[in-house]
């Protein structure tokens, strides 16, 4: 159960990620003028830079706190869209780089060979 939980919060991160590289091209379109899908593997290829280079940055830094739900969550209360349901601390998780990198790896890959 755990590997599904870690795989659907990878996607969701990727898609993110997507999500927020096609508005900077959409933004850009507009303002600029231009083609969109030019402007999204731009976009794409700068946004994954960023995630890998964020990733690639190592343990314990900010970016790992930033994503914690459990630090969140304590100093906020309850984050619309995170389940409060308890983990079962022995379960393993993907790291915070490891989510980092392979969103930045998703988006390099698309802004290279699309």
């Amino acid at each position: 159960m755990w590997l599904v939980r870690e795989l659907l919060r990878l996607v969701e991160r990727i898609a993110i990620a997507f999500i927020v590289a096609l508005v900077i091209a959409e933004i850009r379109a507009l303002a600029i003028g231009g083609d969109t899908w030019h402007g999204f593997k731009v976009s794409c290829l700068i946004l994954g830079a960023l995630l890998f280079l964020m990733g690639a940055v190592g343990r314990n830094n900010n970016f790992e706190r930033r994503l914690d739900a459990g630090i969140t969550e304590a100093a906020w209360g309850r984050i619309p869209g995170v389940s409060t349901l308890k983990r079962n601390p022995e379960d393993p998780t993907l790291t915070p780089g490891a989510v980092l990198g392979g969103a930045g790896l998703a988006l390099l890959a698309v802004g290279l060979f699309l």
